[in-house]
């Protein structure tokens, strides 16, 4: 008797989990690998990757001139932290910084000045100010997307990364 009422619990005690789940849950394995915003025009670079055991690596890469030196460098700065996935609700903890990213399958292009959509990871909540990622929109690598320069300038619209030395 007591095998009949669990066959019958369990089955409807399944059911019912799988209603309270966020409709929009997206799984580990869909958020493993790299996650890139879109590159300046001076070619800037900000990128996540996301690995295996809750790893997460946030690197940044920039132009740079030492002064005194000709020409310019390229410089790259190396975060490490750890991320977690709740939902479609995605967490980036390092260096006492949480960054809240929003997982959606079809983030519209227009907000780099493209048609379409792709899978992205958008900035939510209050922005902490020394977040690494800031407001930038990951999107699944690989890909070219590339920001549009603004009228009367070719400056950056990603804020320099910090550590980057000053220009």
């Amino acid at each position: 008797m007591t095998l009949r009422i669990l066959a019958v619990l369990f089955p409807a005690a399944l059911f019912l989990s799988g209603l309270a789940a966020p409709a929009s849950a997206v799984g580990t394995a869909a958020l493993l690998g790299t996650w890139e915003a879109a590159r300046t025009p001076d070619d800037e670079r900000l990128y996540l990757t996301l690995k295996d055991k809750g790893k997460v690596e946030v690197i940044a890469e920039y132009d740079f001139t030492l002064p005194g030196m000709p020409g310019k460098r390229r410089g790259r700065s190396t975060t490490f932290g750890k991320w977690s996935v709740k939902g479609d609700a995605v967490t980036i903890t390092y260096a006492k910084v949480h960054d809240r990213l929003r997982y959606s399958d079809k983030l519209p292009l227009a907000e780099i000045g493209l048609t379409g959509s792709a899978v992205g990871l958008k900035p939510t909540g209050t922005i902490d100010p020394q977040s690494r990622i800031r407001g930038a929109i990951l999107w699944k690598a690989p890909h070219e997307y590339k920001l549009k320069p603004t009228e009367g300038s070719a400056a950056s619209t990603l804020p320099a990364p910090l550590g980057a030395p000053a220009q």
